[in-house]
């Protein structure tokens, strides 16, 4: 379980020197608050939270040859910490914004940091490169701007087995299960047991530079999902489409259809979900579908399914299996995954995941994504490590 430290500003309590820096912060904002009108009674709280995730790995047939050991960061969780902010608006609506950054706990540097592709590309510097967001909620209705995740990545982060965690997950298949999304414009609404979710960006990927005049198609994106949670029973759609991030080639795109459920009985729960892509071949990343595919347009089928039991409250498995049916190619990889993960105190764990991906017809699909072995090679992998919550 997550814990958190809050910080309100119309109060103060003691806190820890850990603390202290982000409580001054707070403070200061209080007080620029003070000069300026503001309702009476309204209430506003600032929490910072965050996940350190690091851990040995060791995987085999390399694309460069041999195995390797080595750290790494970020495994059942992305290395992070954030801002969560809140105020009181009166009326049933709240002005709502996070902040997070994602980091490598190895070496320091920044995890979301990116530079695009072709005569379009630009280095961009992320600092809160997981989300930074703001917005307003009320009365279960939420509408939120800025870089956000996908409606897949909400999705993934439900329905996989493993959580679309950083390794050894769907996100291994298909990059876009952990998508986020620059210039974004996100609606949530929640009614009873069923959400939708509708999302639109101008342009997705700012790696590749800012909106483009005349041409706004390019790097444009939209999605939605529809999402039923009742009893023991959870089960969602969602669509998502992308079009290309440069100019000359903004009609190709990528489109995704996904379906999925999950199905809880006491500590034992199911997971199964299928996902259809289909991408222009202008638009076709190797990570995505694979580059065995020579047509002009590129289609793939992913299934995948698994569990997740409780031994006991602090001691968790999870098993999970995925596979890729590439069209018009027999490059149909697909990888097991197994992990134990151990509770020591309510925001410490320790873990274990060992995954195995078998490769065929050409295919390189390593248990950390397409391109991660060599080609026509299968690849274990196995990291052991430890994950602390604030």
């Amino acid at each position: 379980m997550q814990e958190h430290k809050t910080y309100t500003t119309h109060a103060f309590t003691r806190t820890s020197p850990r603390a202290f820096a982000a409580t001054a912060t707070a403070a200061a904002a209080t007080a620029a608050f003070a000069l300026a009108p503001q309702a009476a009674h309204a209430q506003s709280s600032v929490t910072l939270y965050g996940i350190v995730d690091v851990g040995i790995e060791h995987i085999n047939n390399t694309p460069g040859g041999g195995a390797t050991t080595r750290e790494v960061s970020g495994n059942l969780s992305g290395s992070r910490w954030g801002l969560k902010g809140v105020e009181d608006l009166g009326g049933g609506m709240k002005a709502i914004f996070t902040l997070e950054n994602g980091f490598n706990v190895n070496d320091g540097t920044s995890a979301q940091s990116t530079k695009g592709l072709g005569a379009n590309a630009a280095t961009t510097s992320r600092l809160f490169g997981r989300q930074a967001w703001v917005g307003l909620t009320w009365h279960g209705q939420q509408i939120t701007f800025g870089r956000q995740n996908s409606v897949l990545y909400d999705q993934a982060v439900v329905f996989d087995p493993m959580g679309a965690s950083s390794r050894y997950s769907t996100l291994s298949i298909d990059y876009a299960t952990a998508g986020r999304v620059d210039n974004s414009a996100k609606y949530v609404g929640a009614f009873g047991p069923v959400s939708v979710a509708a999302m639109y960006s101008t342009r997705y990927d700012t790696g590749y530079g800012s909106e483009v005049p005349g041409a706004q198609l390019t790097g444009r994106y939209f999605g939605g999902s529809l999402t039923y949670a009742g009893g023991p029973l959870a089960a969602s759609l969602s669509y998502e489409q992308r079009n290309s991030n440069t100019v000359a080639t903004n009609t190709a795109t990528e489109r995704r259809a996904t379906a999925a459920a999950t199905w809880l009985v006491g500590s034992f729960k199911a997971f199964a979900g299928y996902r259809y892509l289909q991408a222009s071949r202008a638009f076709l990343p190797a990570n995505a579908i694979g580059a065995a595919n020579g047509s002009q347009s590129g289609a793939a089928n992913l299934w995948w399914a698994g569990a997740n039991y409780a031994f006991t409250p602090a001691f968790f498995v999870t098993a999970a299996a995925y596979y890729q049916d590439v069209h018009g190619s027999s490059a149909d990889p697909w990888m097991s995954v197994l992990s134990a993960d151990y509770l020591l105190s309510r925001s410490t764990d320790i873990y274990a995941t060992a995954a195995f991906a078998r490769n065929k017809g050409g295919s390189a699909l390593g248990v950390n994504g397409y391109g991660t072995v060599a080609a026509n090679y299968d690849q274990t992998g196995f990291v052991v490590g430890m994950r602390k919550k604030f």
